[in-house]
């Protein structure tokens, strides 16, 4: 898959230092540059190509609304900023999505789900994606979508049970959700996600995946039992 080609602006160098490290989390995108006020941006965008601005507001010389209503063609815009006031302006300017400073993880990922579908890039339309890199230790690791047996959530950390092995990694159960094929997985419960295809039996409110069992949830088990029986299937009442 062509990886999304990003640039910040952003006249912070913690803000930069954040989205540059949320980018470097998912394999499909690419930071490409940095920028500290938008008059730098506007000399890098007629040098090289970019898909995607992450375009902070309140910037020196050239506010980050101001910047965007100069460009003729502009890329695709995520507003980031401390200001929720800025948010009417923005989407006026059809921007992707508006984020508010601090970012957590899964709102990043969640404005990044719009830039994939708002581009054609939705995970269901990535026929030759079959699996997701998780940041472990200092380095990215390559998961197959079928080595995965569940997902579970240890508050702002996840630990991903492989058929193998495990580890655990710095992410929010909801933002990696995002980034999984419906066709396989589903959140069973608030702490759990599970590759349905592992799922070899259930008993009551747990699911049995190979030496492991996992809860469900009441307000998941609807949602989990078709996906594991099939939608429309009625045995699993």
């Amino acid at each position: 898959m062509k990886k999304i080609k990003c640039l910040i602006v952003d006249d912070e160098p913690l803000a930069q230092e954040v989205i540059s490290d949320y980018i470097g989390r998912l394999d499909f995108l690419s930071e490409v540059g940095k920028c500290n006020d938008a008059l730098s941006a506007i000399e890098f965008l007629n040098q090289k190509p970019v898909d995607l601005i992450f375009l902070d507001i309140q910037m020196p010389a050239l506010n980050g609304i101001n910047f965007l209503k100069a460009l003729s063609s502009p890329p695709l815009i995520i507003f980031t900023t401390a200001h929720r006031h800025y948010a009417v302006d923005g989407f006026d300017l059809n921007a992707i999505d508006y984020l508010i400073k601090p970012i957590p993880f899964y709102r990043f990922v969640q404005a990044i789900e719009k830039v994939r579908i708002r581009s054609g890039r939705s995970p269901d339309k990535d026929n030759d994606s079959n699996a997701i890199f998780f940041k472990v230790d200092k380095k990215k690791v390559r998961v197959s979508y079928a080595e995965i047996l569940f997902i579970e959530s240890l508050k702002d950390y996840i630990k991903v049970v492989l058929r193998d092995r495990s580890f655990i990694t710095y992410q929010n159960l909801t933002g990696v959700l995002t980034l999984l094929p419906p066709s396989q997985f589903v959140q069973v419960h608030k702490s759990f996600i599970v590759n349905f295809h592992y799922v070899r039996a259930i008993e009551g409110n747990v699911l049995e995946i190979a030496d492991s069992t996992v809860p469900i949830g009441r307000n998941y088990r609807e949602t989990a039992m078709q996906k594991i029986y099939g939608t429309g299937k009625k045995g699993w009442k």
